[in-house]
């Protein structure tokens, strides 16, 4: 029998089922399933209206997100993602289920969940070290103590010279880098990040990506990751918990096949691929994919065709 020729095999034939786990993977994940569950999510429900004009926006949602694990939620646009971590934030409320935090109901706001948002939401009157102060003094620190804390948080994240800018003396990676060492400032058991880097350039983007590896890896803390950028999803996360629309729900949780250490060369490598063909599959399964076609004609001054 003959060897097909790899030049005419489909890619999806030549990459390894995106279930597959290397040995090293598979043992961190066992690993992970004896950590403490932080968060518990159990038949979460959100909807507006009554009666036929009733519109349900999540539809009975439950999962488990344990101890410092890093976990992105991902989904088309419309599927209910903001409006899930607003509701686990405590800026929204459920009409149905629960959301739990070690094991307590979430009835608000606190500052056992800290926030990182797309949009920068520095105090622009407030410097650097100022903005981080902010959330240390409101628990009660003296000046003294704020201030001391504050200079380990930007040296985490490598912006001690700073400390006396403004932010709008600062790049947008840097704004980023700040407001992550604010929210990490008053020791959050979850770390809840909204798309955060999606207003980023692409280097920026990357840079950013690798920066809050290397915190996430020094500071005891549970991430959960909302983001568009199935690549960005594939590279950050243990797990992936994917929602579908209309209304939201999930779809899949899906175990990341790509092994830790993460590096930029892995976006070429088989287990990479192969978890992110399954969530473009997810994704676009209901047809959020298809081509758009426009009602365009050939204009006069269109004589010779790009294709």
């Amino acid at each position: 029998m003959s060897t097909p020729d790899p030049k005419t095999v489909p890619i999806r034939d030549l990459l390894p089922d995106y279930r597959e786990q290397l040995p090293e993977v598979a043992a961190r994940f066992a690993r992970i399933r004896e950590r403490p569950v932080i968060l518990s999510i159990r038949g979460l429900e959100k909807s507006y209206g009554h009666g036929d004009a009733r519109t349900v926006v999540l539809d009975r949602l439950s999962f488990e997100v344990r101890r410092r694990e890093f976990l992105s939620v991902v989904g088309p646009s419309g599927c209910g993602k903001s409006t899930l971590i607003r509701i686990i934030a405590g800026l929204d409320e459920a009409t149905g289920g629960e959301v739990l935090l070690d094991g307590q109901r979430v009835e608000g706001p606190g500052p056992d969940r800290g926030m990182v948002f797309q949009g920068y939401t520095l105090f622009p009157w407030l410097t650097v070290k100022g903005n981080v102060m902010f959330g240390l003094k409101l628990r009660g620190k003296s000046k003294k103590a704020a201030d001391r804390e504050a200079f380990q948080w930007l040296d985490l994240v490598n912006l001690e010279e700073f400390a006396d800018a403004y932010p709008h003396e600062l790049s947008g990676g840097m704004k980023q880098r700040v407001a992550i060492a604010r929210a990490l400032a008053n020791e959050p058991r979850i770390l809840i990040m909204d798309e955060p880097f999606g207003a980023l350039d692409a280097q920026t983007r990357a840079q950013m990506q690798s920066y809050l590896l290397q915190i996430w890896k020094s500071v005891d803390v549970t991430i959960l990751f909302i983001t568009h950028d199935l690549e960005e999803a594939a590279y950050l996360s243990d797990r992936v918990l994917v929602m579908g629309a209309n209304p939201g729900r999930i779809v899949e949780l899906i175990e990341n096949p790509v092994p830790r250490p993460r590096r930029r060369e892995q976006f070429i490598s088989r287990p990479f691929l192969s978890l992110k063909r399954r969530l473009a599959e997810l994704i676009h399964a209901d047809g959020a994919a298809e081509e758009l076609k426009l009602p365009l004609t050939m204009r006069p001054c269109a004589e010779d065709s790009v294709e």
